[in-house]
């Protein structure tokens, strides 16, 4: 699945549960993100932070109740997932500069605030820049800067960049000859701490030490981390918005990583090549970008309880010397047909196909399953006997995301994790993907949770713990 379906998909559920708790954790999980990385995907699609985004959606249902006049504003709060009367009348006030109160007796017309979707975008936006033109490990850095909280209504970055010049002399001089490579003028900033609210952004020099650190400066200490860099060209202040966007937009759904905050912080990287006072135009102008990445194999995020339920099923084979592929696309095939026949019955917005198989061994007969649960679905009968109605066990799964591209290195990876787990191990090797078609088509970036068997280990002392039930076929 493409990083915007991923993203809108998160914004469908958002809605749909508008007033429950809605962690990022939660929601990353989702997508089939790491955190960091979904809230940087989230925030350059969507234009928001996935917290001020579902707040401000938030603070617009409750107005418009506001408007109606039935209900006092306290439980209007409470209604909309604020915890308690003051907190949601300063998040309104903030929103939109007056109180639920004034809104009451007054009926301002406030600005809306509908539910973003991405699908009626333009997903062929043109980005000029460049493509990420090394992957570098960065040995460790110190720093000595300056930093600030950004988050909404606060400064930006950019407002940021004219105290630091201001007040570089008082607070560097004394520690001038710490500095790393003075005659290259090189300036750094960082973007750390990320959360739900915002970030940590940082402007400072390369020192060799940080025992001491002048009065109203900060130190940070940068780890080994690996990167992959990005060379923003033209006037600073639109290529560096510019090349962000390429990259979170662009490179990122077509690359075989993710963002890892974890890791290292983003890196700006300032010298004299983005220098107006050497006379260098400011249509010349470059700076580096380096973001910290790791390659896209999730571990375990979830074992659950599947319940027993009831499948449509159909079973694709193939004899020695067949293509693999061909087999494969046979299965899917036919259970989207089948599905689409019955389209007042399912949701086929995104449809989960689950798979199982003997591992295409193209030297011997193999197969290819699809099913797809639909329990307590009222389905028209059809002539189409090649697909059967077959009850599944269910059973405890370890789960895990991943995309069509990356199956195999998550694969290992969610297997590897049984390994390490002192609760969980996996049962005979057994499993399934359930893919999460959209638009009737399964390609690289679908989405995948892969599900492992699994059953809790004894502990000394205890009563074994029964199996994961069998799936039945």
């Amino acid at each position: 699945m493409h990083y915007r379906q991923r993203i809108q998909h998160v914004l469908e559920y958002i809605e749909t549960n508008l007033y429950e708790e809605l962690s990022s954790a939660k929601l990353a999980g989702i997508a089939g993100f790491s955190k960091s990385h979904f809230l940087k995907v989230f925030e350059a699609l969507a234009g928001y932070t996935i917290m001020s985004y579902i707040r401000n959606r938030r603070l617009h249902m409750a107005a418009a109740e506001i408007n109606r006049g039935v209900k006092r504003i306290a439980d209007i709060a409470y209604d909309h997932g604020f915890e308690s009367h003051d907190v949601f009348g300063r998040a309104f006030k903030r929103a939109y500069g007056i109180t639920p109160e004034s809104y009451r007796k007054r009926q301002f017309v406030l600005p809306d605030f509908h539910k973003i979707n991405l699908e009626t975008e333009d997903s062929e936006e043109m980005i000029d820049a460049v493509e990420a033109s090394a992957f570098v490990t960065i040995p460790e850095m110190k720093l000595i800067g300056i930093e600030r909280r950004i988050e909404e209504g606060s400064l930006s970055p950019a407002e940021l960049w004219p105290y630091y010049f201001e007040n570089w002399e008082a607070l560097f001089k004394d520690i001038a000859k710490l500095r790393i490579e003075p005659e290259k003028d090189i300036d750094y900033a960082l973007t750390v701490d990320r959360d739900e609210e915002g970030f940590t952004y940082f402007i400072g020099i390369e020192v060799s030490s940080v025992d001491y650190i002048p009065e109203g400066a900060a130190a940070r200490i940068i780890p080994k981390t690996k990167y992959a860099k990005f060379t923003a060209v033209g006037p600073v202040h639109e290529s560096i918005a510019r090349t962000y966007g390429y990259i979170y937009k662009h490179w990122f759904p077509q690359s075989d990583y993710q963002l890892q905050l974890s890791a290292g912080p983003i890196i700006e990287y300032y010298d004299m090549r983005c220098a107006t006072h050497i006379g260098i135009p400011p249509e010349r102008h470059e700076m580096d970008i380096y973001i910290p990445i790791e390659p896209v194999i999730t571990e375990a995020k979830e074992v659950v309880e599947l319940p027993p339920y009831k499948a449509a099923y159909y079973k694709a084979t193939g004899a020695a010397g067949n293509k693999w592929k061909q087999v494969k696309k046979e299965a899917f095939d036919v259970m989207i047909e089948w599905t689409s026949a019955r389209a007042s019955g399912i949701d086929a917005a995104i449809l989960p196909i689950r798979t199982w198989n003997n591992g295409g061994v193209a030297d011997k007969d193999f197969y290819y399953e699809v099913f797809m649960d639909v329990t307590g679905l009222d389905l028209p009968a059809s002539g189409d006997e090649r697909v059967q109605m077959i009850e599944m066990a269910g059973g405890l799964y370890m789960v895990t995301p991943t995309l069509h591209r990356t199956l195999e290195p998550t694969g290992r990876a969610a297997w590897n994790w049984f390994e390490s787990s002192h609760e969980y191990a996996c049962v005979h090797c057994e499993g399934f993907e359930e893919f999460l078609i959209v638009d009737d088509k399964v390609t690289l970036e679908t989405m995948i949770r892969i599900h492992i068997r699994a059953e809790r280990r004894s502990v000394p002392g205890s009563v074994d713990s029964p199996s994961a039930a069998v799936p039945t076929r």
